[in-house]
């Protein structure tokens, strides 16, 4: 599985702490002794990892527990011995003594690793175990899609499996009868338009670099996902609809009180926090694990930002027009 740029910074800048802060306290020893080597202290580590997966993992089964568990000491041994190389190369040190020292003989720095393993590897351990993949809806494969597209003088058919634009008759009736707002959105979200990633996309993915986002999704004005990102085993195509059911219950109540429509709704669960983003055309839906920090509401904020600049440049021509005719 390819990790996230954000990620993988992430790890390799947490890496290089574990290197640099030992280097510059060795050879002091802050009132420990060395160490010899021994299994008795391998298992201990493992007990140590295992006990944290718990914690920090409640989500996976045992498989996934033990894999992180020993993914755990197998980062850990390879931080040792890169800590080992350098202890030999700066003070000049043999390399087997210099081996001994930074894998298990020197306490502060064996400790310090230690401890911080696991939670230096948490983030790439999500993405890993508990990411999954976007859920696309399957196109249909026996004949070709159109998608009509209205100009001020011509009217252009989209093959979406094809991949191009030409002139030519009206599409079936079934598909005249579409709004005009939903046919120039499935034309502009077509592969002929441009591969580049959606500001939706963008957006969610950015919310779920949190490592405490369960579910980042925008849905639509109609309860259908835009996009979406997951962690932990959430479907998303189940939970989107409880956006609106939860704006419409909350507008209702505000509407009571004299009240407008609330444009954001938090709330907390036993152990999860949901937060609803709510615009005239779009919600975004974030669920979090309880205790999450600010920082999530710092992203969830910008990635807000993100998706009205990508609803403005894509789609500001003919969402106000729409908008217009459904208030007339």
């Amino acid at each position: 599985m390819n990790l996230s740029g954000e990620a993988t910074k992430r790890l390799l800048l947490y890496s290089l702490i574990l290197l640099v802060v030992p280097l510059m306290l060795f050879p002091e020893r802050l009132g420990t002794y060395l160490q010899d080597y021994s299994s008795t202290n391998i298992v201990l580590e493992l007990l140590f990892y295992l006990l944290l997966t718990f914690v920090l993992y409640r989500q996976a089964n045992a498989i996934q527990m033990v894999a992180i568990v020993f993914i755990g000491l197998g980062y850990r041994l390879l931080i040792s011995s890169i800590f080992s190389v350098l202890i030999s190369a700066f003070y000049d040190i043999s390399s087997s003594v210099a081996f001994s020292l930074g894998m298990y003989g020197y306490l502060p720095s064996l400790l310090f690793q230690v401890f911080a393993t696991q939670f230096i590897i948490k983030s790439t351990m999500d993405e890993i175990f508990f990411s999954r993949p976007r859920m696309r809806r399957p196109q249909q494969s026996d004949s070709a899609t159109f998608d009509s597209v209205e100009t001020g003088t011509s009217t252009f058919v989209v093959t979406k499996e094809k991949n191009a634009v030409r002139p030519d008759s009206p599409p079936p009736r079934s598909l005249q009868n579409q709004s005009s707002f939903e046919n120039r959105s499935a034309a502009a979200e077509s592969p002929v338009v441009g591969g580049e990633a959606q500001g939706f996309d963008k957006a969610t993915r950015y919310i779920g670099e949190h490592s405490s986002v369960k579910l980042a999704a925008v849905v639509d004005h109609e309860g259908l996902l835009l996009s979406n990102f997951t962690r932990g085993g959430i479907i998303a195509e189940d939970v989107a609809p409880f956006a609106l059911l939860i704006k419409a219950n909350g507008a209702g109540s505000m509407n009571f009180l004299s009240y407008g429509c609330p444009e954001r709704v938090e709330f907390q669960l036993s152990n999860d926090r949901v937060v609803l983003c709510y615009e005239e055309t779009y919600c975004l839906m974030v669920i979090a694990e309880r205790h999450s920090d600010d920082l999530l509401n710092i992203r969830i904020n910008q990635a807000m930002e993100m998706v009205k600049k990508h609803m403005s440049e894509r789609y500001g021509k003919m969402l106000h027009p729409a908008m217009e005719k459904s208030y007339a």
